[in-house]
């Protein structure tokens, strides 16, 4: 029975490596949004980065892939305990290196959207408190589906849903927005005292 089951799975030759790099970038950048650990997010986040740095190269989103090196480089200094001032500098100058690679590979939106995403990302990885980095991820992700969504990565959307998703239900379960059903009804209190 088990070797007739077997049968129908697919095998790893018939996947291409689109598709392999992209499913296992999903899986990566999905288990990120699990973990409560600053550095195992970011480390989680790098192993999805590195994927997907090979499944925008084999698309041809050249720009989505560079911003995915930046990207690891970023994740290499945030990762430190204590980084130092050359870490720091190494840390900035991606910022500048994102957006000359914007201009050098420009792609049109494709290219906008990516950059975007990746200075809203940096802003991410440069905080220190776990609410903070996830709701810079978040509006990251939001901005990256673009570029995903033009480049014709169906993995990279997935895995943008997957992210919204995790971090969503991270920053709930952490009470991020239990303050915000209160500011509704003062609003609206306020809102219905000016009428």
């Amino acid at each position: 029975m088990t070797a007739f089951l077997l049968d129908y799975l697919p095998t790893f030759a018939a996947i291409s490596p689109v598709a392999m790099t992209g499913i296992a970038g999903l899986l990566a950048g999905t288990l990120s949004t699990l973990l409560d650990a600053r550095r195992a997010i970011l480390l989680a986040q790098a192993t999805a980065s590195t994927l997907f740095l090979l499944h925008f190269l084999l698309l041809g989103a050249w720009t989505g892939m560079l911003m995915c090196a930046l990207g690891l480089v970023q994740m290499a200094v945030s990762c430190q305990r204590q980084p130092g001032r050359l870490l720091g500098l190494l840390y900035a100058l991606t910022v500048p290196a994102a957006l000359a690679v914007a201009a050098l590979t420009w792609q049109g939106p494709m290219s906008a959207l990516s950059a975007t995403g990746f200075l809203l990302a940096t802003l991410g990885r440069w905080q220190s408190a776990l609410g903070r980095m996830r709701l810079f991820f978040v509006a990251a992700t939001l901005v990256g589906a673009g570029h995903n969504l033009l480049a014709g990565s169906a993995f990279g959307l997935v895995s943008d849903a997957m992210a919204l998703t995790g971090h969503g239900l991270a920053l709930w379960r952490a009470g991020t927005f239990r303050g915000l059903s209160g500011c509704r009804f003062a609003a609206r209190a306020v809102s219905g005292a000016a009428t």
